[in-house]
């Protein structure tokens, strides 16, 4: 409303005129405007994630949504074609959160194919040591198994290709898996022979290392040539060549079974 002036004469009243709050210039009172600030300040606003930040305060549960994201797409789209947005986007986090937690597209990829390992063992009823001949015998349904999922035997390929560079970031967990595995290959066949099952002058190391030279080098033909190779039953032919010529039977049992 607009306030009108007083006319000669008028008795001092100000008429049409807001009365004026002790203290004020005198200007009407704009109640409406300063209601609705008072109203907006007094709304909670919703709490901001950092920029960056992982979704969830839970870092195990985090990198094991970005492993899973990663090995799907890796998956399907290959290593190369697949761009780090992409795995932060199907994660559900910034750029700047999924390199909080792996740097580098190499060192995520290394993590998947730890986690593959991981999920090998536990696919294979692992959860225990494999005793005596028995390592061999799981490395052979290990193969079998690969067979049936040829994404992740071409990414852990190209990925033993490039790491060989010691300068990779994958290179230590490459070195890691081929240590670990001739590990445990040594375990179970020295396990072979203190049971006499196992020729007391086996090789043992080096029997290991040739079993993962076996794999590794089935695992390329097989990939270049899918129809002529069939890597589980080539696998599978050598581990028998090496079981006849240094598996001894058990005491008490004859050659015969």
């Amino acid at each position: 409303m607009t306030a009108t002036r007083s006319s000669p004469g008028d008795s001092g009243r100000t008429r049409g005129r807001t009365p004026a709050r002790p203290g004020s210039s005198g200007r009407p009172h704009a109640a409406y405007p300063r209601a609705v600030a008072s109203t907006a300040q007094q709304q909670p606003r919703p709490s901001r994630r950092g920029r960056g930040r992982p979704r969830g305060g839970d870092t195990a549960q985090t990198r094991e949504r970005i492993l899973a994201a990663a090995a799907d797409l890796f998956a399907d789209n290959g290593f190369r074609a697949t761009s780090m947005v992409s795995v932060a986007e199907a994660a559900g986090l910034s750029q700047t959160g999924l390199l909080h937690h792996f740097p580098s597209k190499e060192l995520l990829l290394a993590g998947v194919l730890a986690r593959r390992d991981e999920q090998d063992m536990a696919s294979l009823g692992a959860a225990e040591e494999p005793h005596g001949w028995e390592v061999l015998d799981r490395l052979v349904r290990l193969v079998e198994h690969n067979t049936r999922r040829e994404p992740f035997v071409r990414l852990f390929t190209a990925m033993a290709g490039e790491a060989i560079d010691a300068e990779h970031p994958g290179h230590e967990w490459l070195r890691g898996h081929h240590r670990q595995a001739a590990k445990v290959l040594v375990a179970g066949l020295r396990q072979a022979q203190e049971d006499g099952t196992c020729a007391p002058e086996a090789p043992v190391e080096r029997i290991a290392r040739v079993t993962l030279a076996v794999m590794d080098g089935l695992q390329i033909q097989w990939l270049m040539d899918p129809g002529e190779v069939d890597m589980a039953a080539d696998f599978a032919a050598f581990v028998r060549t090496v079981r006849e010529r240094w598996e001894r039977p058990a005491m008490g049992t004859s050659a015969g079974g």
